[in-house]
């Protein structure tokens, strides 16, 4: 079974260099509640779709430098079913002049009460 995909498009990215926190969401929509994905929070608005997403230790995380943490063309998918979500975030990044495409992806059992559902949240 299938489900619906929802697509919304962020727009809003904040880094936080000192911290290496990566974050990107939406304005606009009210704050529900908060998962932690391996060490990934992800916020969900009041209708269950992603408000936004924090990506602590961003560098290390892409396997880049801090100063490289310029996201480009990046894109969040988020599929729950009802044993398992799945996060996929791919981004690409700019360095001399140079494409460098990064992904983190994490499966975890789903232990929570959202609903099964695609979403995919683009930069």
């Amino acid at each position: 079974m299938e489900n619906n995909c929802i697509q919304q498009e962020t727009n809003s990215i904040d880094y936080d260099y000192e911290n290496d926190s990566l974050f990107f969401f939406t304005r606009g929509t009210s704050y529900r509640e908060s998962f932690d994905l391996d060490n990934i929070i992800i916020d969900f608005d009041e209708n269950n779709h992603i408000k936004g997403v924090e990506i602590p230790d961003a560098s290390e995380r892409f396997g880049i430098s801090k100063d490289a943490v310029k996201p480009e063309n990046t894109e969040i998918n988020l599929k729950i079913s009802e044993k398992k979500i799945k996060l996929r975030i791919s981004m690409t990044l700019q360095k001399k002049n140079k494409e460098i495409p990064r992904v983190i992806s994490v499966t975890e059992r789903n232990i929570t009460n959202i609903p099964p559902e695609t979403m995919v949240m683009s930069v």
